[in-house]
């Protein structure tokens, strides 16, 4: 669901520009627990089509830099969010773009599918301040736990707590809360499921029907994980703190 076509696929479904569950019900809880007064500058990793980015851009978060590895989306998303600066850029190369120190940066549903997570998170605070804000939104599961076959690889790696909190610290981000969302992820995908079927006709005018029948079992199957344990989804804070204070 990472390429174009997948993404437009999802974009039909949820009427936005949207890849993570809860479109801007999702944006707005996850905006609510942030300090507002000390952001000016953005930065949204793993933008997709733009539709986040667009959203903190247009209630007055500040300027905002969005990046992604998928050129087409980053053209979509240039072309329909002006106000927004959009690179074509894997996150490991975020040093080359010169840009200022962020005051916050988050991922929605993006961090499960980089190679290197621990690479990523450093990545990421070499562009922020100290004091910054991080908030991953994103897939869990349990420490050690398998997930369903079903799922395959387009899953990519959810989050395991124990990894993340030891690569934050590494890499100078201090965690400061994990709120679990597994109940809304549910929610939010049975509401999808729904409309799925109900955008039957223009997913298979859009993209057939092999597209079509994927899109409804593997979220179907998605669903199914969350409702199980096997897969959980949160939202998690952390802070940039000084390298030194982690090193060692």
């Amino acid at each position: 669901m990472n390429s174009p076509q997948g993404k437009a696929i999802l974009a039909l479904i949820r009427k936005g520009d949207y890849a993570h569950p809860g479109e801007e019900e999702a944006i707005e809880a996850v905006a609510n627990g942030l300090s507002r007064q000390s952001i000016r500058h953005i930065l949204d990793v793993g933008c997709g089509r733009g539709g986040t980015a667009g959203w903190f851009q247009r209630e007055g978060w500040g300027e905002v830099v969005a990046i992604d590895t998928d050129a087409d989306s980053i053209d979509y998303a240039t072309k329909t969010y002006p106000q927004v600066r959009f690179h074509a850029c894997d996150v490991a190369d975020l040093g080359r773009l010169s840009l200022p120190p962020f005051d916050l940066a988050y991922l929605f549903n993006s961090f499960y599918a980089f190679a290197d997570q621990r690479a990523a998170l450093g990545a990421i605070r070499d562009t922020c301040r100290e004091g910054a804000s991080l908030v991953i939104f994103d897939y869990t599961q349990p420490q050690g736990g398998r997930l369903p076959k079903a799922l395959g690889t387009e899953i990519g790696k959810p989050i395991m707590m124990e990894d993340l909190n030891a690569w934050m610290q590494a890499e100078a981000w201090q965690p400061i809360s994990v709120t679990d969302l597994t109940g809304r992820f549910v929610s939010w995908y049975d509401v999808m499921l729904r409309k799925v079927e109900n955008n039957r006709q223009a997913i298979l005018a859009m993209a057939g029907e092999d597209w079509f029948g994927f899109v409804a079992s593997w979220y179907g199957a998605l669903r199914d994980a969350l409702a199980t344990g096997q897969v959980g989804g949160a939202v998690i804070h952390a802070t940039a703190v000084p390298r030194s204070a982690t090193d060692g």
